[in-house]
């Protein structure tokens, strides 16, 4: 369910992935908010305020989003391409 919710994004909003920013896709909206020069530990806290604390990675058109069972919400990060790039830091990270 949560790639075809991807896929039926439009190339529109598809085009303002941008890095500086998490992208929330909800099923009936997008909402996204500033994430500029924030560390690895600033995204978790992101996440886990809007996902709950049991989320989990996936990479979907080279870029990471993050999902979890407690809600319908997909957290988009185009900042991040690969999942090690977060979960190695996510230990060490203050």
């Amino acid at each position: 369910m949560t790639f075809e919710r991807l896929a039926t994004l439009s190339d529109t909003v598809k085009t303002t992935f941008q890095p500086a920013f998490i992208f929330l896709v909800f099923p009936d909206k997008v909402q996204h908010f500033p994430a500029r020069n924030w560390t690895t530990a600033q995204f978790h806290a992101a996440l886990e305020e809007r996902l709950g604390k049991n989320y989990t990675f996936q990479v979907w058109e080279g870029m990471v989003i993050a999902l979890s069972n407690q809600t319908d919400v997909i957290a988009v990060l185009p900042k991040f391409r690969e999942i090690t790039e977060l979960r190695l830091k996510k230990i060490g990270d203050s």
